[in-house]
């Protein structure tokens, strides 16, 4: 019976260490998962940034906003359809937003890009959700003239040299941060 009891302890020891080990691999790969989606984002927004259209004005520019006290900022660009924006079958130019939306009868944000043609009317046709489960975003442009970050991009003939992002998930308090340098660019007035 005494045997009996030893190998019952030994076989809820293993059982505990492999369930912990298992929730332990499950947490560290859903945290891989997420910092990954963000970290592609990041990329696929860098690629954007550094291509937008050369002589266009207004080819970028930004809004800050809060949405229960919390940021909900908003960037809109010109670009060229293609494998940033999931747009190869389409020609032509886009005007693209990165924006957090609301999950219907959730608590919770899903970021996504807007896409529109420039004579579209319609926003909801072309959403494309990108992060689920996002709590807030944060975009500021650094202003050279200034020497300072700005809260919103609104000079259609300049660009801001620096745009910094930052993503906050739900649940975590660190923001994922990223800074995206623009390539130098001033518009003929």
């Amino acid at each position: 019976m005494l045997a009996v009891m030893i190998l019952a302890l030994v076989g809820i020891a293993i059982y505990r260490f492999v369930e912990t080990q298992l929730l332990a691999i499950r947490f560290s790969t859903e945290n891989t998962i997420h910092r990954g989606s963000i970290q592609a984002l990041a990329a696929v927004l860098n690629e954007e940034f550094c291509n937008l259209p050369a002589a266009e004005p207004n080819a970028i520019l930004g809004e800050a906003h809060k949405f229960n006290g919390k940021s909900s900022d908003e960037v809109e660009w010109l670009t060229q359809s293609g494998n940033g924006l999931f747009t190869e079958a389409s020609e032509g130019e886009w005007k693209a937003t990165l924006i957090l939306r609301p999950d219907d009868g959730k608590n919770t944000y899903t970021l996504g890009l807007l896409r529109q043609l420039p004579d579209s009317t319609s926003k909801d046709l072309n959403w494309l959700p990108l992060l689920h489960n996002v709590d807030a975003i944060e975009i500021r442009y650094f202003d050279q003239q200034l020497n300072a970050w700005l809260e919103k991009w609104s000079d259609g003939q300049n660009r801001p040299s620096l745009v910094r992002i930052r993503i906050w998930r739900l649940n975590e308090p660190l923001p994922y941060d990223t800074v995206i340098e623009l390539p130098p660019t001033k518009l003929p007035s």
